[in-house]
């Protein structure tokens, strides 16, 4: 029995090409799409899970003045462990501000480079993590100071395929030059939230004495601070208990800096996605894109199911006799369903076998757009999910047409006196209203998304970002020997201006400083991000004064003075045209220190626009120095390859030990929205599948349409009926479900559109052009594609369409 059924499925499927096709090549489309949005999703949910301990693992973050923040005062992991029987263990990670490179030397071969991702840890660090060792022993490896572990690619740079266990590794940093003892090299299998390159013992001599000194539990909040809690430890309670812990601990500290603090725990399952704060170690995931790629996902396969349960309904005059036959000789309904079932379960299956070679395809190119090395070895599980996916496709796809196919009355059938079931019809439109109005939504998220990424790189930034060349001082030489390197610099005619800043626009920077104004108390103090800065800063960026001056050599009091953006102005109580020659304090160990105001700058985004302007305070003051600097280059050139390698010979010259490196800054700022670009590239994709599948369906209804009309149209063109006629009336019925589908997807559009736009400060206007272009686009493809058949049919010759009458 199963033989002869999948026999005359065979037969079907031969037999009616064109709609087998259709069919087909939805299905694969949408198993293809569905299965590398499923790999993307699995990959980004497989973060931070291959640790043993993962469920009773937390890191502790705080929040204060509806502001979170994911790191902790140095004190706190030592107060946690002393003070609470249920931490099992703490340790500590240490993401230095500004330092983002690593210079790395193994002088015995002479090879020297820049290492990304380097962070300072805890002895403790391996008794809560679950790192793989190639080489070295994980329970000794941070024993001793200057410890240093790398990874498995960081060592094949170094050392090659040798063991580099016990040899010297030199770290150069802006404040000196240590020498450091590999002792371990991990492996970088498993994903996780700390994409560590390199890990350093915090017990050192270049940081080592500095962080024994962090005893201030209300500032310095910059070490990440895990717990791991004893069996049967409750996180709810351990978490209520934190207010008090601080309250005891660090009360006082917080009351002479007049703020507080309430610190929270963070399950590590759930950091990579659901934690978004500031200073996270690195850029984490975002589980409402995976929400939104899921749904897109859900829907495509729908859509290419709707076309087969389309199709199949349409066309089920042709196999009415077939089922009327198989009844009067004895064939149960149930029996019938199976047939229909395994006829879509066969279809699904020969998809799945297309989807396949596609998939293997299509991944390297999926994972250039994701920034993702996604394998399908790497999760062998997404196998058996695409064959659960597939089952369900061929199940869902098939069940309709089977058991309406089914539940014909056999004398009817026989006889092809079967009568127009109108529920049927309507089932079919809906579909269609359906697929078209999931299409409709993506292209209008499509369009809406590119139109904000095209705001956000035409939006007026406050500073001029083009022509505009980064050169980091990430060693002590050429922190150094910068001014040396910038004189030599501004010789070349083609470089404008230069100046050093510790931050530039677009960066990360933690720097800030709690400041209040003239005439008020410690308790009314508004935090300042602040910029170490050189004289020529401003002009070497375009940034405008507003009122004052910069900061120049003539004036040696300018050492302790400060320049101010309009927001910081504002939270002090000044006004901008009265503010040069206020004051503003702040205080240090319970000393008290006051700064002049000589400029106040014109508002410019030193963050991305998804963040609101932040208070900004510009200043020479050696007490605001930084372990990070950086030389600013305006340039003009038509020429940068030329004046690139110009600048490289001179680094080379000043900083022989230094490699050299450089960036542009209008790219650097345009990092800040790498995961809106990404999305913006996914969804334009999807929407271009997700019209194409449905346009398939739409090829398959009229071509059907076309067949069953053919006589009639004979005879409106024997009684004089126009071609355009009879093509306007053959698109009429497919062109009112696509109004229909444009109205019910452009307010479901407009409300998602505003959840998403409500990501960004600065956001561009949703206006009622953006629904007419897309429902346009909607109905000239649909046009486009019904246009083949229905043409077709009406310039048929009449004599021929009405010959068997």
């Amino acid at each position: 029995m199963l033989k002869n059924y999948l026999k005359i499925a065979w037969r079907n499927l031969i037999h009616n090409k064109v709609y087998s096709l259709i069919n087909m090549m939805g299905l694969a489309i949408g198993l293809t799409t569905c299965t590398l949005i499923s790999l993307y999703i699995i990959d980004e949910m497989s973060y931070d899970k291959h640790h043993s301990a993962v469920d009773r693992i937390y890191r502790i973050a705080y929040e204060t003045k509806g502001e979170k923040w994911v790191a902790a005062a140095g004190p706190v992991a030592g107060g946690l462990k002393k003070d609470f029987p249920e931490v099992e263990q703490v340790t500590r990670l240490l993401r230095m501000p500004g330092i983002d490179k690593f210079l790395l030397k193994y002088e015995q071969e002479q090879k020297k480079f820049y290492e990304i991702n380097g962070y300072y840890v805890d002895s403790t660090f391996f008794q809560i993590f679950d790192y793989h060792f190639k080489y070295g022993d994980k329970k000794t490896a941070l024993n001793q100071p200057n410890s240093i572990i790398i990874s498995e690619q960081v060592a094949a740079k170094l050392f090659g395929n040798i063991d580099p266990v016990d040899k010297i590794i030199k770290v150069v940093l802006p404040f000196g030059e240590n020498n450091y003892t590999a002792k371990g090299v991990f492996e970088t299998r498993n994903k996780s939230h700390i994409p560590a390159h390199l890990l350093l013992s915090m017990n050192n001599n270049d940081v080592g004495q500095w962080v024994k000194g962090q005893t201030n539990w209300a500032t310095n909040s910059i070490f990440h601070t895990y717990v791991k809690l004893a069996e049967g430890s409750n996180a709810e309670t351990f978490e209520s208990k934190l207010t008090g812990f601080l309250a005891k601990n660090g009360a006082q500290d917080m009351k002479e800096l007049g703020f507080s603090k309430n610190l929270f725990v963070q399950p590590l399952k759930d950091i990579y996605l659901h934690s978004n704060y500031d200073f996270e170690i690195s850029p984490n995931g975002n589980i409402r894109y995976l929400y939104i790629f899921g749904s897109v996902a859900a829907f495509l396969l729908l859509i290419a199911c709707i076309n087969f349960v389309n199709l199949s309904t349409a066309r089920s005059e042709k196999r009415a006799k077939e089922v009327g036959v198989r009844k009067v000789i004895g064939a149960f309904k149930s029996a019938l369903i199976g047939q229909f079932l395994g006829e879509s379960l066969l279809l699904s299956f020969l998809a799945l076998l297309i989807s396949y070679l596609s998939i293997q395809l299509l991944i390297p190119v999926f994972g250039q757009i994701t920034n993702k090395n996604l394998s399908l070895s790497e999760h062998p599980e997404i196998f058996g999910w695409l064959f659960v996916l597939t089952l369900l496709t061929g199940l869902l796809s098939g069940f309709y047409p089977a058991l309406y196919l089914s539940s014909f009355a056999p004398i009817s059938a026989l006889k092809g006196k079967l009568r127009t079931n109108i529920s049927a019809v309507i089932i079919r439109k809906g579909l269609v209203v359906f697929q078209f109005t999931m299409s409709m939504i993506l292209i209008l998220g499509s369009m809406l998304i590119s139109r904000q990424m095209n705001y956000l790189s035409n939006q007026n930034l406050g500073f001029n970002k083009n022509q505009k060349i980064i050169l980091p001082l990430q060693s002590a030489e050429s922190a150094n020997n910068y001014k040396i390197l910038k004189n030599d610099l501004e010789n070349n005619s083609q470089i404008l201006s230069s100046a050093k800043g510790s931050t530039y626009p677009g960066i990360e920077n933690i720097q800030d400083m709690l400041f209040y104004g003239e005439g008020k108390s410690k308790s009314e103090s508004v935090d300042i991000s602040t910029a170490n800065i050189e004289d020529d800063y401003l002009k070497a960026l375009g940034i405008k004064l507003l009122q004052g001056r910069g900061f120049s050599k003539e004036f040696t009091s300018d050492s302790n003075a400060v320049v101010l953006n309009e927001v910081a102005i504002k939270k002090l109580g000044y006004k901008v045209e009265d503010a040069i020659g206020k004051k503003i304090y702040f205080e240090i160990e319970n000393r008290k220190f006051d700064m002049n105001i000589i400029g106040v700058v014109k508002n410019y985004h030193f963050e991305g626009l998804q963040q609101n302007i932040k208070p900004l305070a510009l200043t020479i003051a050696p007490v605001f120095s930084s372990a990070s600097s950086y030389l600013i280059l305006n340039v003009k050139t038509n020429d940068y390859e030329k004046l690139i390698s110009k600048i490289e010979k001179s680094w080379k010259q000043i900083n022989p030990n230094s490699p050299f490196e450089y960036s542009f800054l209008d790219k650097d700022f345009q990092k800040n929205y790498e995961k809106e670009e990404r999305t913006s590239k996914l969804i334009s994709y999807f929407a271009f599948i997700g019209i194409f599948i449905a346009c398939l369906g739409l090829f398959g209804l009229a071509t059907f349409t076309a067949e069953q009309r053919i006589k009639e149209i004979g005879v409106r063109k024997v009684l004089g009926a126009s071609v355009f006629g009879i093509v306007s009336l053959l698109s009429r019925d497919f062109l009112k479900l696509i109004f229909v589908a444009i109205l019910i997807a452009s307010p479901m559009s407009w409300w998602a559109m505003n959840k998403w736009l409500a990501n960004f400060a600065y956001k561009t206007e949703i206006s009622w052009s953006i629904f007419v272009v897309a429902g346009f686009m909607l109905i000239i493809m649909s046009l486009l594609t019904i246009g083949y058949q229905t043409i077709k049919a009406a310039l048929m010759n009449p004599v021929k369409s009405l010959r068997s009458e």
